[in-house]
């Protein structure tokens, strides 16, 4: 279910500058979901005939459990840099719903996207959950959040341009609601972590020709390996500007800011527009650094090694 999606903004023409590095603020149209080796070729990625096809779910034990993750991978291009290079982004997603660490609370989320804690009782009950500053600002049509629903849909919500519940009012300078806000929910969660991503493919052709602007970085490990990664908090309006002054995203300088306060890896952002990513002299240059599909080249490997459980 999706309702008042809008076309993306077009940035104004000459005002965005072009770094050739992938890291930083760049605009992305989605060209791909969970795609077959036929349509990486078809992308313009070395992959051998022989290759085997991609994996996109995965099994492991947690805590002596079997659990299954599926990664729901999108190829987009990145629109901001000459060649207009094509890299996937990757969401992990799972049936199981979302809990605290104690377990007492659990994740819901309602159609426009909003997320909260809520108890058992409060859930059972349809209440609103109250916290210490007030009610939880979302609405009582809610519904469980399962494992990487909250930053699957919040990618959705931006990337179709929905309307959101409120928008900012420049003459008031305060948030005001919205005549007729959009909703989006998915149709089947389960089917999703089966690895059907046809709802997925059907949302993104409604506007096919749709952008937004992510925070690209990259992550490096302790045995040397580096991956191409983003930012799933946050998304940029794709009309969205530098700052003329600092040349960066203000939007994205808070979020990366935030981020690296909080995270225990050697992760790198950038709040300035995308630019194509180099390392020192000494090391090697990954200008297609995409993470576990593929090597260097563009050749497809198959490593489940990212796999967040």
């Amino acid at each position: 279910m999706i309702e008042n999606y809008n076309e993306t903004k077009m940035p104004v023409e000459g005002e965005v500058s072009e770094f050739k590095k992938y890291i930083g603020v760049g605009s992305i149209n989605v060209v791909a979901v969970n795609p077959s080796n036929d349509k990486l070729r078809s992308l313009g990625w070395n992959v051998p005939e022989n290759a085997e096809e991609p994996k996109y779910i995965y099994e492991k034990l947690k805590d002596g459990k079997p659990t299954t993750s599926t990664k729901i991978r999108l190829m987009v291009q990145i629109q901001d840099l000459e060649d207009k290079p094509v890299i996937p982004i990757d969401f992990w997603i799972g049936q199981e719903v979302s809990q605290n660490a104690v377990g007492n609370k659990a994740k819901i989320i309602d159609d426009f996207g909003r997320t909260a804690w809520a108890t058992a009782e409060d859930i059972k009950a349809k209440r609103v959950p109250e916290y210490s500053n007030g009610s939880a600002s979302i609405s009582s049509n809610y519904r469980y959040c399962h494992r990487g629903e909250e930053e699957l849909v919040r990618f959705v919500f931006k990337y179709m341009n929905i309307t959101p519940l409120q928008q900012f009012n420049r003459a008031s300078n305060s948030y005001v609601d919205t005549k007729n806000p959009g909703k989006f929910a998915f149709d089947s969660w389960k089917k999703l972590c089966m690895g059907d991503v046809s709802e997925l493919k059907y949302i993104f052709s409604l506007k096919p020709s749709n952008c937004v602007k992510v925070i690209f970085g990259v992550t490096n490990t302790d045995d040397n390996k580096t991956y191409q990664t983003f930012l799933s908090s946050i998304y940029l309006g794709n009309g969205s500007q530098p700052d003329r002054i600092t040349h960066e995203y203000m939007a994205a300088r808070k979020a990366i800011d935030k981020y690296m306060e909080r995270t225990s890896r050697n992760e790198t952002f950038s709040a300035e527009p995308v630019r194509l990513w180099t390392v020192s002299a000494t090391t090697e240059v990954k200008d297609n650094s995409t993470g576990s599909m593929f090597d260097n080249d563009g050749n497809f490997i198959d490593d489940d090694s990212d796999l967040p459980l």
